[in-house]
């Protein structure tokens, strides 16, 4: 209920809405009834909808967000695992939880298998703390490795994090950088409105006007300077955008990922579950020791796996070809990020093993390899396909994680192959096409890395270097390398974070793409984290985007998608400048003539209805198709700045047809406003038609038919609101006269002309796709 009245407050209580009251409220103290009611109804209605849609994005968006939302796993009393969202735990569940998870309660340790947990979030440390069977862990924290059974001892704000253990997040809008730019802008013109209220003041005060007249011109000068609508349209725009990215299957958890994704210049992805596709499957073990032929091989790793791997991919597709040894199992330490390798210690056939399954490079430091061996894993990984060093230890007494360096045996080697995701080749090119540099950070073999990156069709594939070379360099250094490399294999996730902030730090707008609790670092740090669905709940949490169909090649349709939402903001701000541009420079004139400003506030409103309302409509409904990526940070160059020369024009064309109707008309004043209103809608019709040539939009289809629909929207309208007559009355227009303006023709004709050449002349930068970093 909180989050509705938050809505309702932010639509019907914000600065302007209250401002025009109060400027209705004095209109009523004046008797001006009709304008008083009229300019209260429309600022009511917008709130309405702004509220109103608001509500509707929220309904909807909480409903993605529960199917994005992380989901504890409740081991029932039939041992079925059943699957709820954290806040329906209760104390005295039991929790089975593995590599990834995100704790959602306060529990005890009931048994584990080289459980070990981040507590970072509480204590600072971000060393993984090993847990056994009695101890205690705690909401907020995340499972690092291992597997285990816990019960569940607190729940929400009774756990030691307390509201930290609430995850799920509740859909609360922030304004992306964009909308508090507008913002800014609003509050900037809000100033300005006040500095033009006392000059209209002291102008007319001195002409000698009536205090109702001076006020009523007061009033509409502030609704034509305040872009009132222009921060409810940006919202509605993000807000529906956010569902068509939904549908898309790209859910923004944060508004201001729309805005990110046009500006992404970086993005660096992960190969496993990225660039290749989930399915890891097991090719061939060989056999490194004559004591152990290629099928006792698989075997011992079958054992490794079952034990340690907690149900992940490489371990299931290692299970699956090879059925783990009965044995009697005496110490588990389970894969982790920063080893990159899992061991046991067990009893097989009377005689005790201890075994070391991982990264050959890891490895291979307890377990040195020689030459050949290392060719015969050099020669996979340059094939892509991904290999694992099996070792074997005589000591089996000192605690796996304690064993030194030199002191096992190379037993042999797991191939397994992870083929390339479908469709990722026309991903990176489209990426790479729209400006994006590719940068693949991964736990990997550089090799394979490198034999993945070149099948993608990413540029420069051959410049890798590791974790462990990188963990040589200084900073100045460390920062060339970042520069220099596209692969970065057998990297650590405090490497993987420190290459984000580099590449964010030096300006260019970062991504990230992953989905383990390694990339929860850098997806934090990242200027836009892109998570997978199915990815580990704590890279869920912190990322900006998650998708939702786990597929790396959405990305380019919601960036897509993104990129025409941020157009029809630009469309949208480019007729709120006009608006308020061309509405000062007539009211500059009409004070420096002494004359009075043609408009009332409903002519305004009336005005608003063609220049601003039915494009807001028309766009979101119809987003357009831009030829080129839009960059936010240009938004008041490609919009206030393109459109100021003609709102100039709009505005001197306009007073000019005002000025000549009154000195040729003076007995008929009330036409000649008509007119003059008519001529300022024209002109704002137009700009909705030269907007799209400005901004370099694709005329498809779709476009073609929200021209159409707009065109007959605005006949409709306008013969209504003249062929009623209690309406036209009420707007206090006259019937149309178009012989009033032929005197005006000559100015015109022009004028259109030369806007028309303006928008062509803008248009002309965008024949070159944009690339932004």
């Amino acid at each position: 209920m909180k989050d509705y009245l938050a809505i309702i407050r932010r639509n019907f209580a914000s600065p302007i809405v209250l401002a025009i009251l109060l400027l209705a409220m004095a209109l009523v103290y004046v008797q001006e009834y009709r304008d008083a009611w009229f300019i209260s109804f429309v600022i009511m209605v917008n709130s309405l909808i702004g509220a109103v849609q608001e509500i509707r994005a929220k309904r909807a968006l909480r409903k993605l967000e529960l199917m994005s939302a992380p989901r504890a796993r409740v081991v029932q009393a039939d041992g079925t695992i059943t699957e709820v969202l954290y806040d329906a735990l209760q104390v005295g569940d039991t929790l089975a939880l593995h590599t990834g998870d995100e704790l959602p309660a306060d529990g005890v340790v009931l048994d584990a298998k080289g459980l070990e947990v981040n507590e970072s979030m509480l204590t600072g440390e971000s060393a993984a703390v090993d847990k056994a069977p009695g101890d205690t862990i705690y909401a907020a924290t995340t499972v690092v490795a291992g597997t285990a059974h816990a019960r569940v001892t607190a729940v929400g704000s009774a756990t030691k994090a307390g509201a930290i253990s609430t995850v799920l997040k509740q859909y609360a809008p922030q304004p992306t950088p964009l909308q508090r730019a507008i913002q800014r802008a609003i509050t900037v013109l809000t100033y300005g409105a006040v500095v033009l209220a006392l000059l209209i003041f002291a102008r007319y005060h001195v002409a000698g006007l009536q205090a109702v007249s001076i006020l009523k011109t007061i009033i509409t000068a502030a609704i034509t300077v305040v872009p009132e609508g222009l921060l409810l349209a940006s919202s509605l725009l993000l807000a529906f955008g956010s569902l068509r990215l939904a549908q898309a299957k790209v859910l923004p958890q944060k508004l201001s990922a729309i805005e990110a994704m046009a500006l992404l210049g970086v993005l660096c992805v992960d190969k496993t579950g990225t660039l290749t596709s989930d399915d890891v499957t097991f090719e061939h073990a060989a056999s490194f020791d004559a004591s152990a032929n290629d099928e006792m091989v698989a075997q011992y790793a079958a054992l490794v796996a079952h034990e340690t791997s907690g149900g992940n991919a490489t371990g299931q597709a290692i299970l699956a070809a090879h059925q783990a040894l009965a044995a009697h199992v005496q110490e588990v330490m389970a894969f982790s990020s920063s080893r990159k390798m899992a061991g046991v210690r067990a009893e097989i056939d009377g005689t005790v093993q201890t075994l070391m399954l991982g990264a050959p490079e890891f490895v291979a430091r307890l377990a040195p390899l020689s030459p050949a061996q290392q060719a015969q894993i050099d020669a996979w990984a340059n094939d892509g396909l991904r290999v694992l060093l099996l070792a074997h230890f005589a000591d089996s007494t000192v605690p796996l994680k304690q064993l030194t360096a030199g002191s096992g045996q190379p037993l042999g080697a797991i191939v397994l192959r992870n083929s390339l995701r479908h469709g990722v080749v026309d991903t990176v090119q489209f990426l790479q096409g729209q400006g994006v540099t590719i940068r693949v950070i991964s736990g990997d073999n550089p090799r394979t890395v490198s034999y993945i990156a070149k099948a993608a069709g990413i540029d420069r594939p051959e410049a890798a270097i590791t974790g462990a070379e990188l963990a040589q360099l200084d900073d100045a250094a460390f920062a060339q390398a970042a520069d220099t490399h596209t692969i970065f294999a057998r990297v650590l996730p405090e490497q993987k974070e420190r290459l984000i902030a580099h590449f964010s730090d030096q300006g260019r707008f970062t991504g990230m793409v992953g989905d383990g609790v390694n990339d929860a670092l850098a997806l934090k740090r990242a200027d836009l984290g892109v998570a997978m669905y199915a990815g580990a709940p704590a890279s869920r949490r912190v990322a900006d985007i998650i998708l939702l169909n786990n597929s790396f090649t959405s990305l380019p349709l919601g960036m897509q998608l993104g990129n025409r939402i941020m157009q029809a903001i630009e469309l949208i701000g480019v007729l709120f400048f006009h608006k308020i541009i061309y509405g000062v420079v007539l009211l500059a004139i009409t004070l420096t003539l002494g004359i009075m400003y043609p408009y009332a506030p409903r002519h305004l409103t009336f005005m608003n209805i063609f220049l601003v309302t039915m494009p807001t409509i028309m766009w979101t409904l119809f987003p357009p198709s831009p030829r080129h990526r839009i960059d936010p940070r240009r938004f008041w160059h490609d919009t206030l700045l393109a459109v100021a020369p003609i709102a100039v024009l709009t505005g001197l064309t306009v007073a000019s047809v005002y000025w000549l109707g009154r000195t040729l008309y003076p007995d008929r004043l009330g036409e000649v406003a008509t007119m003059t209103v008519l001529v300022a809608t024209f002109y704002g019709v137009y700009l909705v038609f030269l907007a799209g040539r400005m901004l370099g939009i694709q005329l498809d289809k779709r476009a073609h038919l929200a021209r159409t629909l707009y065109m007959l929207a605005v006949l409709l309208v306008t013969v209504v609101s003249f062929g009623i007559i209690p309406l036209r009355q009420f707007f206090d227009f006259t019937p149309p006269n178009l012989l009033l303006l032929w005197p005006s023709i000559v100015i015109i004709i022009p004028v259109t002309i030369l806007q028309w050449w303006w928008a062509w002349r803008v248009s002309r930068r965008f024949a070159v796709p944009s690339r932004v970093e």
